[in-house]
């Protein structure tokens, strides 16, 4: 017995679909004829049905049109493609939380200018696009360094902004000023010269090794509160020196010394980078981080100033 074939008009009556969605769909391939009539007109089977079915519920999840086809041609299975859905719906629902917050914030008191300006930065960009600019600074500030791709992953994981679902008007600021300071030019271009001076994968190793070699005591001295002037600071500076000159095989001498003090020495800006990553990533960790690298960053410069 021949199997029942179904014209694009019986299949639209059967399942209410307008008849133009359906001829759409065959033609993008989500819905191919089983064969054809001797005029030419698409025929369908009985399982055009339930795959007419999985369509409108996969498009009413929300899925688009090619992702929906990698199921259907299983080139995805369909958990993955709900689970990437899922994601999008759940990185969406984050950034209207974010917009709902800094709408109840404006609307504590009489809203002023800076508070619009605090909605626009946050409605402007989603997560993804936050991310995007991150991406897009650190590969200019890169570009021309010889920098390992796992290296500058993880810089740019470790300083990526996430503003909490109810972000301060100080995480809001942060943000602004973020953005700013990301887009500027000269910045870049500073990080630029540092990187290619900084970055060869021999002296990033040797500056590894070196830092290893006084993490605990480094640990200490900013829990303790030690002063980044004083002579216990100067002590573990003369150790990292003497590290690093042995990582590069070299004996300790003031150009070591001169050498990391030009190193330290870098924009300003670098520094408010960061405090503005911590306003917003106010972690203990991220905090730590920055206890530790700032106390660094003063001793150096007091104690190894030319």
């Amino acid at each position: 017995m021949a199997k029942e074939r179904l014209t694009i008009g019986e299949l639209a009556r059967r399942t209410g679909m307008p008849v133009k969605t359906l001829r759409f769909y065959s033609d993008e391939g989500l819905l191919p004829p089983a064969e054809r009539s001797r005029s030419g007109y698409r025929l369908y089977g009985e399982e055009a049905l339930v795959r007419l079915d999985l369509v409108r519920t996969l498009r009413e999840a929300g899925l688009g049109l090619d992702s929906i086809k990698k199921v259907l041609q299983r080139e995805a299975s369909l958990a993955d493609a709900l689970r990437l859905r899922l994601a999008a719906v759940e990185a969406h629902i984050a950034s209207l939380q974010r917009i709902g917050a800094a709408l109840r914030a404006a609307l504590r008191s009489e809203p002023s200018a800076d508070d619009v300006r605090r909605i626009c930065a946050v409605t402007r960009l989603s997560t993804e696009q936050r991310k995007a600019v991150i991406e897009g600074f650190f590969e200019n500030a890169f570009q021309g360094a010889n920098v390992e791709e796992a290296w500058k992953r993880q810089v740019i994981e470790s300083t990526m902004p996430q503003l909490p679902e109810n972000p301060t008007s100080e995480q809001h600021d942060a943000w602004i000023e973020l953005s700013e300071l990301l887009a500027d030019r000269t910045f870049v271009a500073n990080l630029q010269k540092q990187a290619k001076n900084a970055l060869e994968p021999s002296e990033m190793a040797a500056m590894k090794r070196a830092c290893e070699a006084i993490a605990d005591d480094l640990t200490d001295a900013a829990t303790r509160g030690i002063a980044p002037d004083s002579d216990e600071a100067r002590a573990i500076l003369e150790r990292y020196a003497a590290n690093l000159a042995e990582a590069r095989g070299v004996p300790l001498s003031d150009a070591v010394r001169r050498d990391l003090y030009d190193r330290f020495d870098s924009d300003a800006r670098v520094g408010r980078y960061w405090e503005l990553i911590l306003v917003m990533n106010d972690t203990p960790e991220m905090r730590r981080k920055f206890a530790e690298g700032k106390w660094m960053n003063d001793a150096v410069l007091h104690h190894f100033r030319p």
